[in-house]
C-alpha cells in the first residue's frame, strides 16, 4: 500500500486527535511541576522574542532541545541548498504568495480557524484585527529563519525556530483545552492534520502560486523546494505518513484535507477581513482597495474564496489585475537574466511592500526589526 492510499476520511479523521507528543509532554511536565503561571511566562517569552531566549528557559525543556536540534536522516544537504537557493531568488514572492495564498487557504478550514483566532487572541488583550496581523507577521519570519541558507543546522535560527513553534503550538493546546475547547467537535487544536495542511499550503501552494503568475521552475528545484519542507515538517512534529513524498503527492494531500475541511466559518471570514484590512492599509491607495480581494480570489478561486466572503465585484482592475500581475512577474524573470541587483521598477511591487509592512509591525510590536539577511535584502528590497 502506498503513502496516499493511507489518507483516507476515517484516518484522516484520527489524525484530527493527535497532536506532537514530545512538545505536548514538555509542555504539560511545565504545567505538572511548575503550574500555570510558568507555563503562560514561557509562553510569552517564546512568543515577543525573535530569537529563543535560552537562558530565561528551564532546565526541564532540555531534552526536548536536544532531541529536537537536527533535521532527520532522510534530509539531503545538496536539495537544501537548491531549495534555500531558490528562495534567495523569489523569497520576496513566497511571503507575497504566502500573505494571498497560503493563509486564505488555510482560512478556508473551518475547522482550524477557530484556533487561528483564539490563538491570537490568546497573546493580547486587545481585540482589534491588528492581532491578527501579527500573527501574519511571524509567520513570515518564520519563513525566512526557515529558508536561510545554514539556518537549518544545529543551533541554527531555522532549527530554533522550528523548536519554538512545537512548544508555542503545546502551550496552545493545554491552554485552549483547558479553557473548554470542543475536542468532540473540531478535534485536538493545532491536530495533525491541521499542521499537515499548513505544510503544504507553505510549499505545494507557494509553488503553484507562482506558476499561475507563469513562473516555472524546473521540476528538480520544486522538488528540492519540496524535500526541504518536507524536513522541516518532519522537525515541527508531523507525523510520518502525512509528510508526503514529492510535490505531487503533496498536491492530492492538500486538495484531499481542503476537500474534507473547507466550509465557511465566522473564524476564517473574520481572519480574511483581517488580512485584506492588513494589505490595504499597506498599499495605501484607494483606486487600489480591491486589488487584495482581487488578488485572493484568482489565487484560491471563486468558490473557495466565497467561503471567506469574498464576492467577485465589478471595475476593470477584477479583471484586469491578474493578468498585468502575472505580466509583471514574467517580465521580472526575463530581466533577472540580464540585470544585477534589485529590480525596483519592474518585479516586486506588492511583493515588496508586503515585507516592508511585515517590517514596519515587527517594529512596532517587538521593538526589534523582522529579520532579513543582508543577501535577502539585497535581492528584495
Amino acid at each position: 500500500m502506498s503513502k496516499t492510499d493511507t489518507w483516507t476520511d476515517s484516518r484522516l479523521e484520527q489524525l484530527r486527535y493527535q497532536a506532537d507528543q514530545p512538545a505536548d509532554e514538555a509542555m504539560a511536565h511545565i504545567l505538572a511541576n511548575k503550574g500555570k503561571e510558568e507555563a503562560y511566562r514561557i509562553f510569552d517569552l517564546l512568543i515577543r522574542n525573535i530569537e529563543m531566549p535560552s537562558n530565561q528557559l528551564p532546565s526541564e525543556l532540555q531534552p526536548f532541545f536536544e532531541a529536537t536540534q537536527s533535521l532527520p536522516s532522510f534530509a539531503d544537504e545538496d536539495a537544501i541548498a537548491e531549495a534555500h537557493r531558490f528562495f534567495l531568488d523569489h523569497g520576496a514572492k513566497c511571503l507575497f504568495l504566502l500573505y494571498y495564498k497560503s493563509l486564505p487557504l488555510l482560512y478556508c478550514i473551518s475547522k482550524g480557524a477557530p484556533v487561528l483566532v483564539r490563538t491570537s487572541r490568546l497573546t493580547n488583550e486587545d481585540q482589534s484585527l491588528r492581532i491578527f496581523a501579527r500573527r501574519i507577521a511571524e509567520t513570515g519570519q518564520f519563513l525566512i529563519d526557515v529558508m536561510t541558507p545554514g539556518e537549518l543546522t544545529i543551533r541554527g535560527r531555522g532549527i530554533q525556530s522550528i523548536q519554538k513553534v512545537r512548544l508555542i503550538h503545546a502551550a496552545i493546546r493545554q491552554f485552549l483545552i483547558a479553557e473548554g475547547w470542543d475536542k468532540q467537535g473540531l478535534g485536538l487544536p493545532i491536530n495533525q492534520e491541521d499542521m499537515a495542511m499548513t505544510l503544504m499550503t507553505f510549499s505545494v501552494a507557494v509553488l503553484d502560486g507562482l506558476e499561475q503568475f507563469g513562473i516555472h521552475e524546473p521540476p528538480a528545484l520544486q522538488e528540492a523546494y519540496f524535500h526541504t519542507w518536507r524536513a522541516i515538517g518532519h522537525n515541527l512534529g508531523v507525523v510520518e505518513e502525512l509528510l508526503p513524498d514529492n510535490v505531487a503527492e503533496g498536491r492530492l494531500l492538500m486538495n484531499k484535507i481542503l476537500d474534507r475541511q473547507a466550509a465557511a466559518s465566522e473564524e476564517g471570514q473574520l481572519l480574511t477581513q483581517s488580512l485584506i484590512d492588513f494589505a490595504q492599509s499597506m498599499l495605501r491607495n484607494e483606486k487600489l482597495a480591491p486589488a487584495p480581494e482581487t488578488i485572493i480570489r484568482y489565487l484560491i478561486g471563486t468558490e473557495r474564496a466565497s467561503l471567506l466572503g469574498l464576492a467577485p465585484k465589478e471595475g476593470c482592475l477584477s479583471i484586469a489585475l491578474p493578468h498585468a500581475l502575472r505580466a509583471l512577474f514574467r517580465l521580472g524573470e526575463r530581466l533577472e537574466d540580464k540585470v544585477d541587483g534589485p529590480l525596483d521598477e519592474v518585479l516586486g511591487l506588492l511583493s515588496r511592500q508586503t515585507v516592508k509592512a511585515m517590517v514596519g509591525y515587527f517594529d512596532n510590536y517587538k521593538g526589534r526589526k523582522f529579520q532579513i539577511p543582508q543577501a535577502m535584502q539585497t535581492e528584495w528590497l
